[in-house]
């Protein structure tokens, strides 16, 4: 039997019971799985700025929250495309659209099985059985103690703390290298502090040569990726954005969002194209009302002499 684009990970019965139900609730299926599962796609620092939308006719709706990310987003479409396409198991986007609302879709618990509640999960806990040894070693510890309450609830800590560790042992959880935890795959903890390194060093980069490409900062961060380098420059964008005011483009702070924001060298920096950067930035730089009034009223006027 073939397997089922999206569920590669499934059970024999859901696969074909996803493919007898026809191949439109089997697209159906494959595009809300891979919506529901965006943020393990793209990454949690790019999924709460960006949230996938829908997937309808070979294209990805996206709802970025400002022009940055928009932009961030459009630079990095091919490696984006890329990464959904190969969790769906084939073609299932061929271009990326932006939507003007966020309306992500509902995401289930898990495909074909339901997650595991409190109350089974103590269950478990309770078959788990311990050794002779680590009974004694927690009688050993309570008898230390002189208050015959305290020693109960330290007795019965130990041996439920025994009893959950070798339960995530029988369910195939592994110590992690760098911290030594359970986890059943990835310590996620360990990741996101190698991440977060990493993206420290992009931004130090960036910080430096704002026009620097991807391939160059590959060199020097073997580690760093598309997504990676377009969230830490969207993210300086908007914070020397948020200190720069709309009227002030000869300052440095404007060569600097422009060549963040379009990846340019300083010489190719001219005020037409701070200009523009400003305009698309619009939103997220400072401005005084009496600046907007005034936009209003040369709008106003212009409409009158036409």
């Amino acid at each position: 039997m073939r397997t089922t684009l999206g569920i590669a990970n499934a059970g024999d019965d859901v696969r074909a019971a996803v493919h007898r139900l026809g191949p439109a609730f089997e697209r159906d299926y494959i595009a809300h799985t891979t919506l529901s599962h965006w943020a393990d796609i793209i990454g949690d620092m790019v999924a709460r700025r960006v949230r996938a939308v829908a997937i309808k006719d070979g294209k990805l709706f996206l709802y970025a929250p400002d022009a940055t990310w928009k932009n961030e987003m459009r630079m990095t479409m091919p490696d984006t495309i890329q990464r959904v396409n190969n969790y769906a198991g084939g073609r299932l986007v061929k271009e990326i659209v932006f939507a003007r609302l966020a309306c992500p879709a509902p995401i289930p618990a898990e495909e074909g099985q339901d997650r595991e509640t409190r109350a089974a999960y103590a269950r478990a806990l309770v078959q788990t059985g311990l050794t002779d040894e680590e009974i004694a070693a927690g009688a050993t510890l309570a008898e230390s103690v002189s208050d015959e309450k305290l020693a109960k609830r330290i007795q019965r800590a130990y041996q439920v703390t025994r009893k959950a560790q070798r339960l995530k042992e029988q369910r195939g959880l592994r110590p992690c290298p760098s911290c030594g935890r359970l986890v059943k795959d990835i310590c996620y903890d360990c990741r996101r502090a190698e991440e977060r390194s990493v993206r420290h060093e992009v931004r130090t980069i960036l910080m430096r040569e704002p026009w620097a490409k991807l391939a160059d900062i590959v060199r020097r961060i073997p580690s760093c990726d598309a997504l990676l380098l377009g969230s830490e420059r969207a993210d300086l964008v908007r914070q020397i954005a948020g200190k720069t005011e709309y009227t002030n483009q000869d300052s440095a702070n404007a060569r600097m969002l422009t060549m963040l924001h379009r990846g340019l060298p300083p010489d190719e920096v001219t005020p037409k194209k701070i200009r523009s950067t400003f305009w698309e930035l619009r939103n997220e730089l400072i401005t005084t009302r009496e600046f907007w009034e005034e936009m209003k009223k040369r709008k106003a006027q212009k409409q009158k002499r036409i």
